[in-house]
């Protein structure tokens, strides 16, 4: 029968150990629930921040608008030649990415956001001081602030000021700095004025600062106005960080603008403004060839008009002079083949004067990376074709270079290019100028022909047709430049705008703080926190600190749980165990001797009480135990087996140290007078002796080794009903391993808040090796006025023995059903079946109480 104990006992320690590896819920709830108020502290206090960071931080709002990008090439149908002729490997697929992505960069760029801050007035900001929290203005403060443009542009630290409304009068008080270079500044100073009236300047040496009535909101007496003034550039930062632009889809040339601002209407106006703005840049890039051309035209017109205006004075001067009305009529046949080829003359001496006006510009070192004016009349196709092409190129370096250094892969390869065609013009110019002499050649060849045929003609009359034909020429080349200058200012006038505004800027939503998030974090983190804690308590707890504790640790039945008892409960030798009351201690002290004798078999009847280490109250849990036996009527016998430090004795108030147990463990063969003769009546119950532990023996191992031993309770099983052993700290000494052959059961104490948990290990060893007979477990110190023990005992009405559990573990009796929690007994034997008839009839009764 003690194998199979033995074999059972492993078994469920094991079974114990696995059911350890998992998360106990049930001690998860109940250390949740008892701990109600820290839960119900870190809520009101994290949601309490929720709400107060909910209620003051200030808000941000998400604006989005979408912009169409117009291609270069919208007027043959919006597909650029390049596109057109889209290689196979794209399957007929348009694609405008590299395109967007420049118009992408370019609405993003710091210049663009710089130019919307001077036309907006962003680069001032103001808010309304308040007692918690500043509340953002915008085209709705009482004051506006300015500053000259010249200086405004200077500002590399932000200028503060502070404007307050007291009674008539406002005061201005702020700080600033005057810039020495774009990284340096001296300073701050200080500004401290007073106004009666507005508007008002503020003369620094930062620039003169200018104030003025909003006119939409006045200024009541006590107002803050806190007011920030940053240069455009500065400006810029802030504004490009709150926009992202983005492409809508691949085929398409439209960009998405989404701007992130506190001010949703200040963010509709930047949008609104950076597409005009956009567009405005768009339109004098675009409009650059166009005015270069005017230009050069205005001055052609300038010189050929002075020309013709002495031409027409020459021929004044000849008829005046010579008093000639017309031209003779014989003369006409003769002179219409001259005045054609002095006329085809002409013409090629314009286009000769075209081309080198044209490499006098090209040769000027300003104008290098200039567009060269092309629609000026010229003939020769292949040149106004590469001018043309050279003009594209620079207008497409120029652009690039508003967002990138001249050194950046982007426009290095332009510039490559327009050397390249700068060098390919020059070289046309000079091809075309050597045609034109060739051909000038050979119409002067013809006109000397036809001189020698008007030679005959008088020398007045060859004169006035040579005027004439000068007059001729200048008035046909001055009409032409006329005609192209109209061509030019047409072009310039219909110059269209390259963004458009599909859907004007609206708002879509509050972006921060999120209402649910940052109540839902509140809310997670009011249960976490304290879960946390209380959870990082328990792991690193190395002490049991109650009931859970010990039933996670091993799968020894628990049999009872005393409670620390009061000094008013403790009469003599620490008895808290006393006749006829029912509080709460007696009520432990009977559920200990109910469990014991439940765990008993038929004629067992020595319980031994031992523990890891001293202290763990061994011998106050075994003489109080003692005395509830006692109460039954029972004769009872405490034997103090400690005989390396006895306390039976002293704790009885015994001052006879000379009786005892060690005298008998000498002899062979104590007999049953050697016995009664150290037996000592116990001063508590009549029916409660004491045999101590005698003179302390200098051999105790050996001493409780002997034979004598086994003699000795031999004798006393015959007389007392019930013998309860206090034996040493089996953790400190191996007497009690020893004494374990003579006990029919085992207590083994430990105490809360004392009882290192790793001392368990020892006792499961001890229960699985079979060295102690009949294990169970106590647990001392109890403070039940704490809830700290995985359940609340509470003093409360100790009659609701549910606070100790149930037994009906034991065995199903009816009558003890309520008992339980300490663990199943029915390793020990098959106690369901057993019956109380041993104990009889007062014994069923006090259980039954």
């Amino acid at each position: 029968m003690a194998e199979e104990t033995s074999n059972v006992t492993l078994e469920d320690i094991r079974q114990e150990q696995a059911e350890n590896s998992t998360f106990n819920f049930q001690a998860i709830y109940k250390a949740l629930v008892l701990n109600w108020y820290w839960f119900i502290l870190s809520l009101i206090i994290f949601l309490g921040g929720a709400y107060i960071y909910l209620r003051y931080s200030t808000p941000t709002y998400q604006v989005q608008t979408k912009l169409l990008v117009k291609d270069d090439d919208s007027k043959n149908g919006g597909m650029s030649s390049s596109l057109a002729n889209a290689s196979a490997s794209t399957l007929g697929l348009i694609s405008n990415s590299n395109g967007i992505d420049n118009e992408i960069e370019i609405l993003q760029s710091h210049t663009l956001a710089a130019q919307v801050a001077r036309d907006l007035k962003l680069y001032v900001s103001y808010q309304r001081k308040g007692r918690v929290k500043n509340m953002i203005l915008y085209k709705d403060q009482p004051v506006s602030v300015d500053i000259d443009p010249e200086h405004l542009e200077k500002l590399n630290q932000p200028i503060q000021l502070t404007v307050k409304r007291n009674g008539n009068s406002y005061e201005v008080d702020g700080t600033y700095c005057v810039p020495i270079d774009e990284q340096d500044f001296e300073g701050p100073f200080s500004i401290t004025k007073k106004f009666a009236s507005l508007p008002a300047q503020i003369s620094t040496r930062a620039g003169l600062i200018t104030l003025s009535q909003n006119g939409m909101n006045n200024m009541k007496d006590g107002d803050v106005e806190l007011v920030s003034i940053v240069s455009p550039q500065m400006a810029s930062n802030q504004l490009v960080s709150e926009l992202s632009v983005s492409q809508t889809s691949k085929t398409t040339t439209i960009a998405q603008l989404t701007v992130v601002d506190p001010v949703p209407r200040r963010a509709i106006d930047f949008l609104n403004q950076l597409a005009v703005d956009y567009n405005r840049q768009a339109n004098d890039d675009k409009n650059q060839i166009a005015l270069k051309t005017e230009k050069f035209i205005n001055s052609r017109l300038e010189k050929i008009n002075s020309e013709l205006g002495q031409t027409e004075g020459q021929l004044q001067n000849f008829k005046e002079r010579n008093k000639m009305i017309e031209l003779k009529a014989n003369a006409t046949s003769a002179l219409s083949n001259q005045d054609e080829s002095f006329k085809q003359l002409r013409e090629m001496d314009t286009q000769v004067e075209l081309l080198h006006s044209i490499r006098s510009f090209m040769n000027q070192r300003g104008n290098r990376f200039q567009v060269i004016p092309s629609n000026v009349g010229l003939s020769d196709q292949s040149s106004t074709a590469l001018i043309n092409k050279y003009n594209e190129l620079v207008l497409e370096r120029n652009r690039l270079l508003r967002s990138a250094a001249p050194n950046s892969p982007v426009v290095e390869p332009i510039t490559d290019q327009i050397n390249d065609m700068y060098y390919n013009i020059r070289q046309a110019i000079d091809q075309a100028l050597q045609a034109l002499e060739i051909q000038r050649g050979a119409l002067e060849s013809m006109n000397q022909k036809y001189d020698t045929q008007v030679a005959e003609t008088p020398q007045q009359e060859r004169i006035l047709t040579q005027i004439g034909r000068q007059q001729e020429v200048k008035s046909g080349l001055y009409l032409m430049l006329l005609q192209k200058r109209e061509e030019n200012s047409i072009s310039l006038a219909a110059t269209a705008d390259k963004g458009k505004l599909i859907d004007m800027p609206e708002l879509t939503g509050k972006v921060a703080p999120k209402t649910a998030v940052i109540g839902l974090t509140g809310l997670l983190l009011g249960f976490g926190v304290p879960a946390l804690i209380i959870f990082l308590v328990s792991f690193f707890r190395y002490k049991i600190e109650g009931h859970f504790d010990v039933a996670k640790l091993t799968k020894l039945p628990i049999i009872a749980d005393v409670a620390v008892a009061s000094n008013a409960a403790k009469t003599k030798a620490d008895i808290v165990v006393h006749a006829n009351e029912n509080n709460l201690m007696e009520e432990i002290f009977r559920s200990i001797r109910t469990n014991l004798q439940f765990m008993l078999k038929e004629k067992q009847k020595v319980i031994m009480f031992t523990s890891t280490t001293s202290g763990e109250g061994k011998t106050f849990t075994c003489a109080n135990t003692a005395v509830s036996f006692a109460l039954l009527g029972k004769k009872v016998l405490m034997v103090g087996l400690d005989v390396r430090k006895p306390r039976i004795a002293e704790l009885f108030q015994i001052n006879d140290f000379k009786h005892g147990i060690t005298p008998l463990l000498i002899k062979d063969n104590p007999t049953m007078e050697d016995i009664q003769s150290q037996i000592l009546p116990s001063g508590i119950n009549g029916n409660l002796n004491l045999l101590p532990a005698g003179p302390i023996p200098p051999n105790p191992a050996e001493l409780v080794s002997r034979n004598s031993l086994e003699t000795i309770f031999a004798h006393l099983r015959e007389v007392y009903d019930y013998i309860l052993v206090d034996t040493a700290p089996v953790g400190l000494v191996t007497d009690t391993l020893q004494i374990a052959r003579i006990a029919d059961a085992t207590c083994f104490m430990c105490r809360a808040d004392y009882t290192p948990k790793s001392s368990f290990e020892l006792i499961n060893s001890l229960a699985e090796e079979n060295k102690l007979p009949n294990m169970s477990i106590i647990i001392n110190g109890i403070d039940m006025s704490k809830r700290k023990y995985g359940y609340d005992y509470g003093y409360g009405r100790y009659g609701k023995y549910a606070r100790y559990g149930s037994h009906s573990q034991y065995g199903k009796q009816g009558t003890y059903g309520h008992y339980g929690s300490y663990g199943s007994y029915s390793s020990y034997g098959g106690y369901g079946n057993y019956t109380n008839s041993h104990y009889g009839k007062k014994d069923d009764n006090s259980l039954k109480r």
